[in-house]
């Protein structure tokens, strides 16, 4: 899921989930139950409460909530993205969703109503994230606020073991010191002092806490596969004409590394919930 950071190119920053809709649909794991009834309940949300998901990519937060019956507003400047979330809640469904072409730079031109709360899962880091909680502030209605969703084994953590170390070698080896498609990593470390709490600290919707959940997940080594293809970092020639070198390398590297073919993952879910002060 991104912010404004979807639907441009390179040169920009932007455009790194182009062609990427599928995989993220299929393979991108969602959240527990547990997070969502965490947030309908501190915020205290009932039927029909408007709420924003801002970079709601292909729905992972938009569609658990409307299934509570909730008004959701999907905002996301990809259309493979919002179309993808359409077919997932056709298929599965879920009505109540209106999925709008926006990012955190147009909120005001979007006519949303009053909202009771906004959601971001995985997305608030592609923002100018002071900026959009200052605008979100004008728009988020007397006791409502953000729900902010993260995981401890995004933003490249997870390549520096395991399977996921797998990943890199494989990556480093076909595209060398360039494999970083989008730079994340290159900002993530010129940028560790800036967490998500610090910028909430100083933001209207300062009085916030840190919910955890833990997550324990096993993976099939197409599923890796398959994740690995959804993310920023994927060069799109990875998508394209070395697709399958890529797939092959990869599998052969997991399965010298774990021959069943499964692997395990222990992560956690950061919920941060931030009303004003």
């Amino acid at each position: 899921m991104a912010g404004n950071s979807k639907n441009s190119d390179k040169s920009n920053n932007t455009g790194f989930f182009c062609g990427k809709a599928g995989y993220y649909a299929r393979y991108r794991r969602g959240y527990p139950a547990e997070v969502f009834d965490t947030i309908v309940s501190r915020f205290s949300l009932a039927p029909g409460s408007a709420v924003l998901d801002l970079g709601c990519g292909t729905g992972n937060v938009a569609l658990p909530l409307a299934r509570r019956g909730l008004k959701i507003y999907a905002v996301d400047p990809d259309p493979e993205m919002r179309e993808a979330g359409r077919s997932r809640a056709r298929a599965d469904r879920v009505p109540g969703i209106s999925w709008l072409a926006g990012s955190d730079t147009t909120l005001g031109a979007l006519g949303l109503p009053p909202l009771r709360l906004c959601t971001m899962g995985l997305s608030f880091h592609w923002m100018d994230r002071p900026a959009v909680l200052c605008a979100l502030d004008t728009l988020i209605g007397p006791g409502g606020g953000v729900a902010c969703l993260s995981r401890t084994d995004g933003f490249f953590s997870h390549l520096h073991e395991g399977w996921g170390r797998a990943v890199k070698e494989v990556l480093t080896e076909m595209l060398g010191d360039s494999w970083d498609y989008s730079g994340r990593l290159k900002k993530k470390l010129g940028n560790e002092k800036d967490r998500h709490e610090d910028v909430f600290a100083r933001s209207p919707f300062s009085a916030f806490e840190v919910v955890e959940f833990p997550v324990r997940e096993t993976f099939t080594v197409d599923e890796i596969i398959g994740h690995q293809l959804s993310t920023s970092y994927i060069d799109p020639v990875l998508l394209g004409e070395r697709n399958a070198e890529f797939r092959d390398r990869l599998t052969k590297s997991l399965l010298a590394l774990e021959p069943s073919g499964t692997f395990s993952s222990e992560s956690v879910v950061q919920l941060i919930i931030a009303k004003r002060a």
